[in-house]
């Protein structure tokens, strides 16, 4: 599955939004975005297997929403690449990025700023364009979250757009395919450890260890991530 470009709108309240992910084309993905709370309970992991790969993320966003309601959509258009550019120059300057897209993310530029989708922001004559603010995970959650809203205030208006966030956070992973070995082991030796509870004349059969990689987060700095597999003990 190819994650659209757009920023889907529950990112505006990242702590009610799904914490696993659904089953994806995870093969040549950059980083990833990793949310963490299913149906409004935070790291729920109700659905995933027991064995898998737990790490530290690599960075940490939140969303960063720049809303015009100048009457003229070009007035708009401008106030909002305004402050987007001003947004740039400072994150470049102050450690940060700028990044769009719901599952994977793709860094905003100077070079494709202007493609980001502009969305209307309750009225006909309100827009807005939303965009995630990378840092990387520096010390605890509340540091880095607390690094993320300081950097986020500090950026200014222009005209009639203001900018806005949201009360989460969220955790990104880079390129989750590259610890699929990792986690084959891990299910491979959990597989086998089980096998020889039952004696010498048991094994194991393992099921959809060829699947796609998935994540959940599951804690403030922690990602889990992991392939749907299922085994199940033979006799040999």
């Amino acid at each position: 599955m190819k994650a659209p470009v757009a920023i889907l709108a529950a990112l505006a309240a990242l702590s009610a939004t799904t914490g696993l992910a659904q089953q994806q084309d995870t093969s040549g993905l950059g980083e990833v975005l990793v949310t963490g709370n299913r149906d409004g309970i935070p790291y729920a992991q109700s659905t995933r297997p027991v064995v898998g790969l737990r790490r530290r993320a690599d960075a940490a966003v939140m969303l960063l929403t720049i809303v015009s309601d100048s009457r003229e959509e070009a007035v708009r258009r401008q106030e909002i690449h305004t402050v987007l550019l001003s947004a740039l120059d400072r994150a470049n300057a102050a450690g940060f990025e700028l990044v769009s897209g719901s599952v994977q993310l793709n860094r905003v530029t100077k070079a494709n700023y202007k493609d980001l989708p502009f969305q209307y922001a309750g009225r006909a004559d309100t827009g807005r364009v939303d965009v995630l603010v990378k840092a990387r995970l520096e010390g605890s959650a509340a540091e880095t979250k607390a690094r993320l809203q300081a950097f986020i205030g500090s950026i200014k208006g222009s005209g009639r757009a203001t900018v806005s966030t949201g009360v989460g956070m969220s955790l990104t992973v880079v390129n989750p395919d590259q610890y699929r070995d990792a986690i084959v082991q891990l299910v491979a030796g959990d597989a086998r450890h089980t096998a020889s509870l039952f004696g010498p004349d048991f094994t194991f059969n393992v099921t959809g260890i060829d699947g796609q990689i998935s994540w959940s987060q599951v804690s403030s700095t922690e990602v889990f991530l992991f392939i749907p597999y299922r085994y199940v003990i033979i006799p040999k």
